[in-house]
């Protein structure tokens, strides 16, 4: 490989690494909050809490904040729903195959609901972009949370 495309991959390796540190950020801020809104004790929370995967956490999250907030719930059910969809991103990250020094990042996915492979490029610009988006709906997950139900 010559110079630019190592400046390419190191670029790409970079940016999996700020969306899935990013992404977890989120993911543990969720299940937190999820653990305080039921009351769950510490002690039973890996045994309950970190026992969802992604889609789950959401589900039961947004199922649960709806009944103990009601009408407030909304702001916290659409960032939820947000974050379900940056899911769709880490598991092609996650299960896809990647050329990191080809067009800005190139990933070859298939997807598992649909089987229909894709092949995505300049994900180290786009990834950057979807870690500064999940580092906001951090921010804006916490300020929804600590609102008064």
């Amino acid at each position: 490989m010559g110079r630019a495309e190592n400046e390419t991959a190191e670029k790409t390796y970079r940016a999996i690494g700020r969306f899935m540190f990013e992404f977890s950020q989120v993911e543990y801020t969720i299940r937190h909050h999820l653990a305080e809104e039921i009351g769950l004790k510490e002690k039973h929370f890996s045994a309950v809490v970190e026992s969802y995967e992604v889609g789950a956490l959401t589900t039961v999250a947004i199922e649960v904040i709806r009944k103990s907030r009601g009408a407030s719930a909304e702001p916290i059910s659409n960032l939820l729903n947000r974050f379900r969809g940056l899911n769709d991103k880490r598991k092609r990250v996650a299960h896809g195959l990647w050329v990191p020094f080809k067009d800005g990042g190139t990933i070859h996915y298939v997807p598992r609901n649909n089987l229909s492979p894709g092949q995505f490029t300049d994900q180290a610009r786009q990834l950057e972009q979807h870690a500064d988006e999940l580092c906001q709906l951090r921010t804006d997950l916490e300020q929804a949370f600590l609102a008064m139900p």
